[in-house]
């Protein structure tokens, strides 16, 4: 409900609901209905033109006006088709973990560290959350698929801090299939020796090319989902609408010549779509005036 206050509180919303092409068209439908309507009871005598009021004419506009933002009120999914491409993208507000997407990616960090129960992991973290999720907590297990899946890629070894002693390259993708949905365990954030993530808009570049890179050769044709990677413990630093740009931008660029997914869903956390005044109508706006595809 937060999320729909903000909305309506915003520039883009109105720009959006009433002063856009589509949005005058609505309000002119609505006008036209009302004159019809008035025509016809006129017709029969019910409601003649002569008991008409001096103010009738902004009243029926003010009700054409209410009536058109009833219909294009705040959503929480906006979505965009590329010119020419056989492929979309969308934003929504959302949990990734329930997305419908046979394709999910989970930030982690280079050294592939999964241990929750001495907090190393955050349990309320996407990757808690998907360990507990997915694996009933058993990192064991989890950790079986990812040695699998890491085999024979190039590491260094480290002896440092916490967590475990292997350090992946930035970029480094662990594939982990489960439950019928394919999991990319995207490696874009370095812990420190306190155990603390961080990651750079550098890094952010870097882990998102090598994604679509190893989704394009190894990865499983359809939809795919992905959060705002980075934003969250992995203190990347940019708002999150440059987030949602950097994401859809490098999809784009990554789809130029080639297809390895049909849709790309951006999804938001609700906590932060209201905790940071994630706006869709902002940054749909903002998209269109920046993507270059």
């Amino acid at each position: 409900m937060k999320y729909f206050f903000d909305s309506i509180r915003t520039w883009s919303y109105w720009r959006y609901a009433i002063l856009s092409v589509n949005g005058l068209a609505r309000i002119l439908a609505v006008l036209g209905g009302i004159y019809l309507l008035l025509e016809m009871l006129d017709f029969f005598s019910m409601y003649t033109r002569d008991k008409y009021s001096a103010y009738s004419f902004f009243v029926v506009l003010g009700f054409a006006v209410v009536a058109a933002l009833l219909s294009r009120r705040p959503v929480s999914r906006i979505s965009y088709r590329i010119p020419k491409k056989d492929f979309s993208y969308e934003v929504l507000i959302g949990d990734l973990l329930e997305s419908p997407a046979t394709n999910i990616v989970i930030s982690t960090n280079t050294t592939f560290d999964t241990d929750i129960a001495s907090g190393l992991i955050n349990p309320d973290s996407l990757q808690g959350k998907f360990t507990n999720k997915y694996f009933l907590g058993n990192t064991v297990e989890l950790d079986k698929h990812l040695t699998m899946s890491l085999k024979g890629m190039a590491f260094e070894e480290h002896s440092a801090g916490k967590g475990k002693n292997r350090r992946y390259p930035v970029g480094t993708v662990a594939k982990v299939s489960t439950h019928g949905k394919t999991f990319y365990l995207s490696a874009m954030a370095e812990l420190n020796e306190e155990g603390t993530a961080k990651s750079t808009p550098k890094m952010l570049d870097e882990a998102l090319e090598a994604l679509w890179q190893f989704v394009a050769t190894k990865g499983e044709l359809g939809d795919t989902a992905i959060g705002l990677i980075g934003t969250g413990r992995g203190r990347v630093g940019l708002p999150r609408k440059k987030v949602i740009e950097k994401i859809a931008q490098s999809f784009a660029d990554a789809s130029y010549d080639k297809v390895f997914s049909n849709k790309l869903s951006i999804v938001v956390f609700p906590g932060d779509a209201e905790r940071f005044g994630v706006n869709l109508f902002e940054v749909r706006d903002y998209l269109s005036q920046s993507l270059q595809v």
